[in-house]
């Protein structure tokens, strides 16, 4: 099995190859804008450095796509490069986004379903296509088939990239679906050009890494948190599917955790913090349009099997664990 990954020096790029490197009988094409080998990188690949092959890739140009799908004989495709941009990013580089988001995700369907080798295509897209939930976060789990809050062209590229891979699939005859995925954290997450924004959990780490006491806000809040691990292990048993019975797929771990157990998930490792109810004071807050329901998955798991290895708090102890 020779797999490609686009995005795959990003935050859930890189894991996704580490895991899937590990796999016996396969390689990784883990093709990034810029395949620069920082010794981060090299730490973090070291493992399975010998079945990964780093190449850069632009994913908007469509001949560049098609070339390394058909000289590295690729036979499945993780599609992962996006850009998440924040509000001020979404202002300035509109064009932009939707060429990487949009045209990129069609760039690579194109040359993935009229190559003879690739037998599955996998896209990641985000469950931010959902939007807060109408009522209490710690509801009823959220459905692939439930509303759709598409409010920003983040969300407004990721579904359009879905409508798209369904398509793409039943013209080719192809396996072609999309994963939608909760909120991730884990290793190798670092604030980039195409996603400033870090993740609460990421910064909570750094506050402990530092010795730096801090002020939290938003105990109350959900959100769907799932280790970057146990994503990238849910996309190994994707590509092993036979096929795909349903064009999007939800991976998360299935609950709603409140930011507080978040918090609380740190504290036994040494971080020192203070609540406060005012989030514009805070040092790391979550706000309540930031809130999520937990995703339904289980479409995931009645395809694949798939049950998360960790919950919360041994997903932050393996975090830190990387350190």
């Amino acid at each position: 099995m020779k797999i490609l990954v686009t995005g795959g020096l990003g935050f859930v790029g890189i894991n996704v190859v580490r895991l899937l490197a590990a796999k016996e009988g396969t390689s990784v094409v883990a093709a990034d804008l810029s395949a620069r080998r920082s010794s981060e990188v090299e730490r973090f690949l070291a493992p399975v450095a010998g079945h990964v092959h780093l190449t850069a890739l632009d994913v908007t140009d469509r001949n560049a796509v098609r070339r390394i799908i058909h000289e590295e004989a690729v036979s499945h495709v993780v599609h992962g490069a996006a850009l998440t941009p924040t509000p001020e990013q979404e202002a300035a580089q509109a064009t932009r986004i939707v060429d990487v988001n949009l045209g990129g995700a069609i760039n690579v369907l194109d040359a993935a379903c009229a190559s003879p080798t690739v037998q599955h295509i996998l896209l990641l897209s985000s469950s931010g296509v959902y939007g807060p939930p109408a009522g209490d976060a710690g509801g009823e789990p959220q459905r692939e088939d439930g509303a759709l809050a598409l409010d920003n062209l983040y969300s407004i590229t990721k579904r359009s990239m879905e409508l798209l891979a369904a398509r793409y699939g039943q013209l080719a005859g192809r396996p072609v679906a999309s994963l939608r995925l909760a909120s991730v954290y884990g290793p190798m997450e670092a604030p980039s050009e195409s996603r400033q924004r870090t993740t609460p959990i990421h910064q909570l780490r750094a506050a402990l890494l530092s010795g730096r006491p801090v002020r939290v806000a938003g105990p109350a809040v959900r959100r769907d948190w799932i280790y970057a691990a146990d994503v990238a292990a849910a996309i190994w048993l994707m590509l092993n599917a036979a096929k795909y019975h349903h064009p999007v797929y939800n991976a998360g771990s299935g609950r709603a955790v409140p930011f507080r157990e978040v918090v609380e998930a740190f504290v036994p490792h040494g971080l020192s913090c203070e609540w406060t109810e005012d989030p514009g004071s805070a040092d790391i807050a979550l706000r309540p349009d930031q809130s999520r329901a937990a995703l339904d998955i289980q479409r995931l798991h009645s395809a694949t099997g798939f049950v998360p290895a960790h919950d919360l708090a041994s997903g932050v102890a393996a975090y830190l664990g990387q350190n």
